[in-house]
């Protein structure tokens, strides 16, 4: 996920949910029980999708 946002040259924020308490309270506030989990805007992706990726960031206007 972080080679992919980086490579087409978006910023992000990572959370270790295994070393931060408040960020597993997070992703289960989400209702993910899986990673990786991707917000965009208000958008979740769950997993490695680009499709939905590419879909979320250019409708934040973040697209490549």
């Amino acid at each position: 996920m972080k080679e992919f946002l980086s490579r087409e040259g978006h910023t992000f924020e990572t959370k270790n949910i295994e070393d931060d308490d408040a960020a597993y309270d997070e992703l289960m506030a989400m209702g993910a029980r899986a990673v990786p989990v991707t917000v965009i805007d208000k958008q979740v992706v769950i997993g490695y999708d680009q499709a939905r990726l590419r879909a979320a960031l250019a409708a934040s206007g973040g697209g490549s």
